[in-house]
């Protein structure tokens, strides 16, 4: 995938635009969200005239989404630090930032009751953020696969294989060959959600599209699915470090 950087006037106003080019995409895509910004995502097909016209007709909506995720520069990151709280299957867990003790260079990061505790090197007390990311796509990474198996084994469904790593265009995917991928930071969403998108891609085994058969199969294992899912598309963009 390449990746490109320009400025586009939006409402007379500079943004900074991101132009990735991807050979899975079919289609030209618009997203804006405070991880990633503005991004056009272009298949290898596109020109620069489809860019523009996709830009043109979708200003009003484009204005109103980077004005609402104050995305004018860019992607924008939270500042992690003690107090800060993070989203954790529906719990709020409060941040205690702290150097390690004398005599000790390896990282240490516990929940402690409704506080995550993180004892790091000194050059990542003001910045936890990369210790932070780490501990919790291998947090995502036992839970997902566990959800998963559980499920699975409720519903008779059993991929081959799973996978928790960053996605940025899906919560979860699954292939033909029975691999299901998933989104570690989906583990910031509710409980309930984080269900909703497992028993989703498990359905996927017995039925590879969204068709009538796949909706019943999910409809019954999961009532609640298509409100988690409502969820998940109104607040996905606040899951993020």
């Amino acid at each position: 995938m390449k990746l490109r950087e320009e400025i586009h006037l939006v409402g007379g106003r500079p943004l900074r635009l991101r132009l990735r080019r991807s050979g899975r995409a079919r289609h030209l895509r618009l997203t804006v969200s405070r991880r990633s910004g503005a991004e056009v995502v272009l298949p290898r097909w596109a020109s620069r005239r489809d860019v523009d016209e996709l830009l043109a007709q979708a200003a009003d909506w484009l204005q109103a989404q980077v004005i609402e995720h104050d995305v004018w520069n860019g992607p924008r990151r939270r500042n992690w630090a003690t107090g800060s709280e993070l989203p954790l299957l529906g719990r709020s867990l409060r941040l205690d930032v702290r150097s390690l003790p004398d005599g000790r260079e390896r990282p240490r990061i516990e929940v402690d009751g409704e506080c995550l505790r993180l004892e790091l090197p000194a050059d990542l007390v003001l910045d936890p953020r990369p210790a932070l990311d780490a501990w919790l796509r291998r947090f995502a990474g036992r839970h997902l696969r566990e959800r998963t198996a559980v499920l699975g084994r409720r519903l008779h469904l059993q991929p081959r294989r799973v996978v928790v790593g960053e996605r940025t265009s899906r919560w979860g995917s699954c292939t033909t060959n029975g691999t299901i991928s998933y989104c570690y930071r989906l583990v910031m969403a509710p409980a309930p959600v984080v269900d909703a998108v497992v028993i989703h891609e498990l359905c996927h085994l017995e039925h590879v599209n969204h068709g009538p058969q796949w909706r019943a199969r999910v409809e019954r294992a999961y009532p609640d699915h298509a409100l988690c899912m409502a969820w998940l598309r109104d607040h996905g963009g606040e899951l993020e470090l």
